[in-house]
């Protein structure tokens, strides 16, 4: 499954960046790596950028075409302390 395909709000983690050299650095950089709890937030209307939070703190919008080139598989909820 693709970031893209991700249905809003569930948990997920990043299993693969399938970028080029330059863009998975820059997604990297912004805390996206294999491993990194992800969320869909929302989806922007008439196909516009997704809304996702990776980690705790750190949310900004991708655009789909980018999302789709980014393998997660869906995770359990982490608990809240």
């Amino acid at each position: 499954m693709t970031l893209r395909e991700l249905t809003a709000l569930s948990p997920a983690r990043i299993v693969a960046l399938h970028l080029d050299a330059d863009e998975a650095r820059w997604l990297r950089a912004l805390g996206v790596t294999e491993g990194a709890a992800v969320v869909v937030l929302r989806a922007g209307p008439f196909r516009g950028p997704l809304m996702v939070r990776v980690g705790e703190r750190t949310a900004f919008a991708i655009d789909r075409a980018v999302a789709a080139a980014i393998d997660v598989a869906p995770s359990p909820p982490e608990p809240r302390p």
